[in-house]
């Protein structure tokens, strides 16, 4: 009769060791990770989406001297001949001709033209900064979602062993005659049912590998190390030094700005359009053994279709006004976003802190009572079951919050316009053993994944 007690001792040793947090926390901060820092440069020196944008960047360098270029000069040949035969050289109407002509744009024109080109190149400057903002926001997201998924499975593992030390007790108890078969059997389900959240969870830690190693332009099998456990960082800063930084940072707004400079540009060579261009011609006509005769001439363009020339002016001055607008359009949705981003932020802290400080230390309390009172056949065992499960899926609800702290914190750096996923749900279930009345189990990966934006 004394075998009993003797498992019980075993089975609260494993509840001391479910009494931590959920994964040993490291001196200092996530953001002092080295790990997350050596793959964001990674990322940001090999990704073929920085690489590309850079490109981009180089071809639109390259427009400005372009379009401050004159137009190609036009070079011709004529042979003029008086009567049916040649008679180059014999008759005074007969030549032949080499002829150049050169446009000449209105003074100001092909520098408004370079500096238009200018702008476009600055836009597409900022989509390089874009492309880097997401990409480095990407690593972090897929860099916290491998680390929930390895937290997760030692989670399971842990998990593992205590319903083994539990089914001993049962088999303990049912030996003695202090128990039911049912109880052991039980027991035997959760154990086995272990084994379908480890293969969940050990395939979404897989994919988060893979994910890295695509943002890294490494092979997708190439292993990687995580260097930190989940933790809760609140953010120090206020809501609004926060907005100002991310508008300060935001390519999109940026970008906007820069097309007012050039709309307003366009308008000036809009208005240019009143002012004629130019063209010089100038010939060379040999006349064989006669003397040469030669031809030089000016061509001006007469802007007489004054009404093409005013609704072109009107366009690009509408269009000025639409890009001042868009400026104050992108501030107002990226104050929305940021603000979006910190209410979720901060109802993720304030969940996560009652999980970690309240819900998940009374749920091991409950498991300290239900075990105990169970030793001494006050409750059924049913009673355990129920208590562990709870215990166990409020922890990976508790680490899948942090897991999405991470989320939006990455969300906030990257300054998108893009709407963010909502939070983890407070209640959902993530480990196995779901409802104790047998309706089945949800499984780790429900709160193990994590979303892209």
């Amino acid at each position: 009769m004394t075998v009993v007690p003797k498992l019980f001792g075993a089975v609260v040793l494993a509840g001391a060791f479910t009494s931590g947090p959920a994964g040993a926390q490291p001196a200092g901060t996530a953001d002092e990770d080295p790990q997350l820092s050596v793959l964001i440069e990674e990322a940001l020196a090999n990704n073929p989406d920085i690489r590309g944008a850079e490109e981009a960047i180089w071809a639109a360098r390259n427009r400005p001297a372009q379009a401050r270029s004159l137009p190609n000069p036009m070079l011709s040949a004529t042979y003029t001949n008086d009567g049916w035969h040649p008679t180059l050289g014999t008759k005074d109407m007969t030549t032949l001709a080499f002829m150049g002509a050169q446009d000449l744009p209105y003074p100001g024109k092909r520098g408004l033209r370079g500096e238009i080109a200018e702008r476009d190149a600055d836009q597409v400057a900022q989509q390089l900064e874009r492309a880097r903002l997401s990409v480095a926001a990407r690593v972090k997201r897929a860099y916290y979602g491998l680390v929930l998924g390895r937290d997760l499975l030692e989670l399971i593992r842990e998990q593992e062993e205590v319903w083994k030390q539990i089914e001993g007790v049962a088999r303990a108890r049912y030996v003695v005659g202090q128990g039911a078969q049912q109880d052991v059997l039980r027991a035997q389900v959760e154990v086995t049912r272990i084994e379908q959240a480890r293969t969940e969870q050990a395939a979404e830690a897989e994919i988060r590998v893979a994910e890295l190693n695509r943002l890294l332009n490494r092979p997708a099998t190439s292993p990687l190390e995580t260097s930190t456990r989940l933790q809760l960082r609140p953010l120090e800063e206020t809501p609004e030094s926060v907005i100002v930084r991310t508008v300060a940072i935001s390519p999109e707004v940026k970008s906007a700005g820069v097309g007012v400079e050039r709309a307003r540009l366009a308008v000036d060579l809009a208005r240019k359009e009143y002012k004629p261009d130019f063209s010089l011609q100038a010939g060379y006509m040999n006349r064989g053994g006669l003397d040469p005769m030669w031809q030089a001439g000016i061509g001006v363009s007469l802007p007489v279709y004054r009404k093409r020339i005013s609704s072109g002016v009107a366009e690009a001055e509408a269009q000025w006004r639409s890009g001042e607008r868009l400026v104050e359009s992108v501030r107002l949705q990226l104050r929305y976003r940021v603000q979006e981003r910190l209410a979720q932020l901060e109802a993720t802290e304030k969940i996560a802190t009652l999980y970690g400080e309240g819900i998940v230390p009374q749920d091991r309390m409950s498991v300290d009572a239900a075990l105990a009172n169970y030793q001494t056949g006050k409750v059924p065992f049913i009673t355990v079951l129920e208590a562990l499960t709870t215990l166990y899926n409020d922890r990976t609800t508790h680490v899948g919050l942090l897991a999405n702290h991470e989320r939006i914190r990455a969300s906030l750096e990257e300054a998108s316009l893009e709407e963010t996923s909502g939070m983890t749900p407070a209640g959902g279930t993530g480990v196995p053993g779901g409802s104790p009345a047998g309706a089945g189990s949800a499984g780790m990966s429900g709160s193990g994944s994590m979303s892209n934006r």
